[in-house]
């Protein structure tokens, strides 16, 4: 590789990381919209607190479940198609609910939210830095989840007290768009030299390894 790739390849290494950090920040802002607007829904009569809870919930245990299943769905797919969908459909979710849904209608969107919330991550990552990167790389983008919260509580907070509780989630849904963009344009799955098509024999080696590795986590 000459310096003339060796820099595009570093440019293109710090914009996947940059997708991937302000990416899943975004996907914090679709999640917690709700918490934001969880007073004024109460104060207008529109859910009660235990509606809200039940609603909390259906989140938690799509997203837990979710975690599970698509950790593993990660090994296989496109992870810049996997994330940037994922955040699609929790942009959409946000933005039905500012249309004051029913009841059983919130519960289920949100749990569609909570599983699609689940695909967010720095899968990508490791395979643009190296070992000696990776420590300090997963340190910054842990930051993702202060930058969502920073977003959601300032920004968000203020659409809601200037417009209602509704623009709550249709700004959460706004930003989450952005997002989607941001991770489509920019989360590049592999550097080049893993772009190399592999023979029939590798594809298969490859699989078969990241199936006994799946199954070894199962056992345990």
């Amino acid at each position: 590789m000459n310096q003339t790739q060796q820099n595009q390849t570093n440019r293109t290494k710090w914009a996947v990381f940059t997708a991937a950090t302000l990416g899943y920040g975004l996907f914090y802002v679709c999640r917690l919209s709700l918490n934001v607007v969880k007073k004024p829904i109460v104060d207008t009569g529109y859910l009660t607190e235990t509606e809200l809870g039940i609603i909390g919930s259906a989140l938690f245990f799509s997203y837990a479940i979710g975690k599970f299943v698509n950790g593993f769905l990660a090994d296989r797919v496109n992870v810049r198609y996997l994330m940037a969908g994922g955040l699609l459909i929790a942009t959409l979710v946000n933005a039905a609910l500012g249309f004051a849904v029913p009841f059983w209608a919130f519960v289920i969107l949100w749990a569609v939210n909570g599983w699609f919330q689940s695909v967010g991550g720095p899968c990508a990552l490791n395979r643009w830095f190296t070992e000696k990167e990776r420590g300090t790389v997963y340190g910054f983008w842990s930051a993702s989840h202060n930058i969502g919260e920073a977003l959601t509580f300032i920004f968000t907070s203020f659409i809601v007290g200037a417009l209602g509780w509704q623009w709550g989630f249709m700004s959460a849904a706004c930003l989450g768009a952005a997002g989607v963009a941001l991770i489509f344009i920019f989360l590049k799955p592999a550097p080049p030299e893993w772009k190399a098509i592999p023979s029939d024999s590798a594809e298969k080696q490859t699989a078969s390894s990241v199936k006994s590795k799946q199954l070894e986590v199962l056992k345990s």
